[in-house]
């Protein structure tokens, strides 16, 4: 199943710049934390330590964009999961 995951993850690498429509620096979606890295983790067992969990968890709860205390409005994640992944960030890079 791991090998499934790794497949599917093995997009092009590189960096899209100067983007068409406008004149900002985008990076490609490989540079995000996306379900399907979480689903790996998940499946390989790679958790963070509770205290590392607890710390990302105080600043989820500080943010502007956490929704209804459990998603975070921007990337859509159940913020009590993604801040237990020992891989995961922050989508806006507060953790």
């Amino acid at each position: 199943m791991i090998q499934f995951f790794q497949r599917r993850l093995k997009v092009n690498q590189r960096n899209l710049t100067n983007c068409r429509s406008c004149s900002e620096t985008k990076t490609s979606k490989t540079d995000r934390y996306t379900l399907l890295n979480a689903g790996i983790d998940f499946v390989r067992g790679d958790y963070a330590e509770d205290s590392v969990k607890a710390e990302r968890l105080a600043v989820c709860k500080s943010c502007e964009y956490l929704f209804k205390g459990s998603n975070c409005k921007l990337c859509g994640c159940f913020v009590h999961i993604k801040a237990g992944l020992a891989n995961a960030s922050c989508d806006i890079h507060k953790w």
